[in-house]
């Protein structure tokens, strides 16, 4: 929306609520396929340092921006692609 306070800018993601190696330490792959499972994603290759409980939840970081940004559209993947561990 070009809010100069913000420099015309907003997130571009989420952003992690762990780093890396805290989310290894924390998450177990078994806890992120049944994450990954229920939400119906097909995870091919990454590590548990990219478990989706790693990253911010992002309805609350998009609904703190609603006066930088206007949304006009969502989409939920379905298989993501990543390199391997």
């Amino acid at each position: 929306k070009g809010v100069k306070e913000s420099l015309n800018s907003a997130s571009h993601g989420a952003g992690r609520r762990f780093s890396r190696t805290r989310a290894k330490k924390t998450f177990t792959r078994s806890e992120m396929n049944k994450v990954l499972k229920s939400k119906g994603v097909t995870l091919i290759g990454g590590g548990v340092d990219e478990a989706p409980m790693a990253y911010k939840d992002i309805e609350n970081v998009v609904s703190s921006q609603e006066k930088l940004i206007k949304i006009e559209g969502t989409f939920t993947p379905t298989i993501v692609r990543m390199n391997k561990d």
